[in-house]
């Protein structure tokens, strides 16, 4: 399956790693991803990406995870262990 994305947006979010607009064909990510392992990145890319077909959480999103990422289950639990605003964390 071939998804374009027409632009991307960077900013900080308070709650979210990242999100897309289905519609306008966009993705915006959490600012914080920058000091993430790269493998976290690439997980919220794709997860984004796999919604724009469509925008709901269903078998077919993770169908597509796995073809894309089979590992993004592993990657997910990492990014999911960390707070989402870096003044969160424990040092």
């Amino acid at each position: 399956m071939l998804v374009a994305v027409e632009g991307f947006y960077i900013q900080q979010m308070k709650t979210k790693w990242g999100s897309c607009n289905a519609r306008a064909c966009t993705l915006r990510l959490n600012t914080e991803l920058a000091i993430m392992p790269k493998g976290c990145l690439e997980y919220i890319l794709v997860h984004q990406m796999a919604h724009l077909p469509k925008p709901t959480h269903n078998a077919r999103v993770i169908a597509l995870m796995g073809q894309f990422m089979p590992n993004w289950r592993l990657r997910r639990d990492q990014l999911n262990r960390l707070p989402v605003r870096h003044e969160e964390w424990a040092y």
